[in-house]
């Protein structure tokens, strides 16, 4: 998983930790696109683990078109 350094711990921290993409996804559904673009990462490594999310119940997915849309599983939005 790509790691980036927090400026006011210096410490490296995941970029796609569950606990960012569940903050993330908390009040809103977003496309993979938009997950990388928020977190700062690609969208190639967004689809992997929002996939691996989803397999362990923490989103759920729904595609439009061409695009997969993001969402926190019921259970996790509360």
């Amino acid at each position: 998983m790509p790691r980036r350094r927090n400026s006011d711990s210096g410490q490296y921290e995941e970029v796609y930790s569950t606990e960012n993409i569940v903050e993330l996804l908390r009040n809103t559904r977003l496309g993979t696109s938009e997950v990388a673009d928020e977190l700062g990462g690609h969208r190639t490594t967004a689809h992997e683990r929002l996939h691996e999310l989803k397999q362990g119940g923490v989103v759920t997915c729904q595609r439009v078109g061409n695009t997969q849309i993001w969402s926190l599983n019921d259970e996790e939005a509360h």
